[in-house]
């Protein structure tokens, strides 16, 4: 096929139309909410070191921070979840609300304060589940895998909850000051017309 020929000559079956759509990529996708959920679940993971350190209980931590990174991932692999992200300012939202969580995670102690907090209130909730299953006794925590799953389950909700507030918050200023933009804009708009006008 002559590649300098008019359009017109190009075969119908060959031709194909591009459509840019945005497809989903588990491995990617995978691979992005584990990095991100390892960095802002570290802090909490070092707290319940110190209180669940036997192997069991390390790994009911680690199977429950892995189910919120398949979460995330099935969430971002839906049609819905790019028709939400691609609305006005719900995109840089997202990158505001979790780049603040993994930077709260990396800086040491506002980190290990707001993971601590969290994880009493996760505590405290199991314990109304599981009274005495949480108790300490001779540098241990007689918890089994279940109560610490459980335990990192609510606790991971809590963080998420605060999260999302934060980022709710986040929004509604970025919306503002979008709207101010756009005022400011129209007001420069009719000033120019006005003084161009006769």
């Amino acid at each position: 096929m002559n590649p300098y020929a008019a359009p017109a000559a190009i075969p119908f079956e060959r031709a194909t139309l591009v459509v840019k759509e945005h497809q989903p990529r588990p491995l990617r996708a995978f691979g992005r909410w584990t990095l991100i959920c390892a960095i802002s679940a570290a802090p909490s993971f070092f707290w319940g070191c110190a209180l669940h350190a036997e192997p069991h209980q390390l790994a009911a931590m680690i199977c429950g921070i892995l189910v919120f990174v398949l979460a995330y991932t099935l969430i971002e692999c839906t049609h819905y979840y790019h028709q939400i992200i691609s609305l006005p300012h719900v995109h840089r939202t997202a990158i505001l609300g979790y780049g603040t969580r993994v930077l709260i995670s990396v800086i040491f102690p506002v980190g290990l304060f707001v993971d601590m907090f969290t994880g009493m209130w996760a505590v405290t909730f199991v314990q109304q589940l599981f009274p005495n299953s949480l108790e300490v006794g001779h540098g241990k925590s007689a918890a089994s895998f279940l109560q610490v799953f459980i335990t990192t389950i609510v606790q991971g909700t809590f963080l998420n909850g605060l999260l999302l507030i934060y980022m709710l918050v986040v929004y509604s200023i970025l919306r503002l000051f979008s709207q101010v933009r756009i005022r400011w804009a129209r007001g420069d708009r009719r000033r120019v017309s006005r003084n161009a006008s006769p």
